[in-house]
């Protein structure tokens, strides 16, 4: 295989994670924007486990799967980025919250650092970044992201403008670290794998 095959193969995955990226964030983002809390206890119990031990769970599994990647491919920069993506959205998630944006910036409660969802930025940037090297399996990590998401506005932990702007976050601060990381690594070789 060419290296100019290499790159358009990685640009081409890169591009398919993209476009499935977007259209399950426009789905959550349509989700966040137009469906209230249940006002079930049932739904509140079950997304209550979802926005806590549930998306414990998925970040812990999916830095697993990803230091395992690295691990495999015996790449040391992998490791890295994934490590920079959790510190960068962990510091741009907080640093936006001790902002005073206004009135629609607070959580539902009205208690201040509502904006935007950090839980919902750290789900989808993780499922962008585990759909690039298992694309077959994005069913599960976009799932996964979005059912944490709505979880946050079924709990009333944020409204649906910040799960949006966790929704953009996420994939955002993911697919700028994977493309400029997969700029630096020409040699690296993606699985040749369909996206669902």
């Amino acid at each position: 295989m060419k290296e100019n095959d290499m790159v358009f193969g990685r640009n081409s995955i890169l591009f398919q994670n993209m476009k499935f990226a977007v259209f399950v964030g426009m789905v959550m983002i349509l989700i966040a924007l137009t469906v209230s809390q249940s006002g079930m206890n049932e739904i509140l119990i079950t997304a209550s486990l979802f926005s806590g031990i549930g998306n414990d769970a998925f970040l812990v599994i999916s830095n697993v799967i990803l230091f395992w990647v690295a691990y495999k491919k015996r790449c040391k920069s992998l490791f890295y980025m994934v490590l920079k993506v959790d510190a960068a959205v962990w510091t741009i998630v907080h640093l936006l919250k001790i902002i005073e944006f206004g009135d629609w910036a607070l959580r539902p409660n009205g208690i201040p650092g509502g904006f935007p969802s950090g839980h919902t930025t750290h789900a989808f940037a993780m499922a962008f970044m585990l759909a690039v090297f298992y694309p077959r399996m994005s069913w599960l990590w976009y799932g996964s992201a979005v059912v944490i998401s709505w979880s946050r506005i079924e709990t009333s932990a944020h409204t649906g403008l910040q799960v949006t702007a966790g929704v953009v976050f996420g994939i955002g601060l993911a697919w700028f670290a994977v493309n400029n990381w997969l700029k630096q690594h020409d040699s690296f070789v993606l699985a040749e794998r369909k996206m669902p």
